[in-house]
């Protein structure tokens, strides 16, 4: 039996779904909760997207960094509208597929790594499709946030989306909650990787807040919401740096 090697598994799914197929990946949860997902999200048409989603980027206008850019579907209807837009990823199999799908600028890696180039700052950062959840633990967002300070603008915002965790009645997550407060974690944190075929990413954590948690996470940061709409789990977060 053949092992499973470490790798950049969405960006391989996204690659054949670029292709044509289904990229068919799957989230794996590190207590064995896998859910299988269908890469097609990544590329869908503005009129399928969320509410919130659309909300989002109405009104946004210079330069945007969208953060964890996937396949390029924000970055692109930004561009279109005359942004001068920079799609950043970790997965180089996305920044192959946003390059592929006509996106102008695009960088592989973090935004930590973003900022040590020296680039030109920005009117706004976009975290969309539960992006938000890129803080990853209480004690890792306030680098995240001060990070992102420094890529904007004065007068520039952060405008994202993160699923409220606490909007669920399935007993998988609630168990997940409960095991992560006897550790002493939020309930909402979430380890997790990628898997496509053989290729798995690494473990990676990511942050799932309320909207109350996440203005009490950027206010210890010097960060604050100054807009909230909360139509269904999935929530739009507008914030600036005080």
């Amino acid at each position: 039996m053949r092992s499973t090697v470490s790798g950049d598994a969405l960006g391989a799914a996204l690659l054949d779904a670029a292709a044509g197929d289904r990229g068919l990946h799957f989230i794996e949860r590190d207590d064995g909760l896998i859910e299988a997902m269908d890469a097609s999200v990544y590329f869908s048409k503005q009129f399928h997207w969320p509410d919130t989603e659309a909300r989002a980027i109405k009104g946004l206008s210079g330069r945007v960094l969208d953060v964890g850019a996937g396949a390029g579907r924000h970055s692109l209807v930004l561009q279109n509208r005359g942004c001068d837009v920079v799609a950043l990823d970790v997965s180089p199999g996305a920044v192959q597929v946003c390059q592929q799908r006509g996106v102008h600028h695009t960088f592989l890696g973090t935004v930590f790594d973003l900022l040590e180039t020296g680039v030109e700052p920005f009117d706004a950062l976009i975290l969309m499709g539960n992006n938000l959840a890129l803080l990853q633990s209480p004690a890792k967002a306030r680098g995240v946030f001060d990070a992102m300070r420094e890529l904007l603008l004065p007068g520039g915002v952060i405008v994202g989306t993160l699923r409220d965790p606490y909007l669920t009645d399935d007993p998988d997550h609630l168990a997940y909650h409960e095991s992560n407060r006897a550790a002493g974690r939020p309930p909402g944190q979430v380890r997790l990787r990628f898997r496509h075929r053989r290729v798995a990413t690494e473990w990676f954590n990511l942050l799932f807040l309320s909207p109350e948690e996440l203005a009490e996470l950027a206010a210890r940061s010097s960060w604050e919401i100054i807009d909230v709409t909360r139509p269904d789990p999935m929530y739009l977060a507008m914030l600036r740096p005080v």
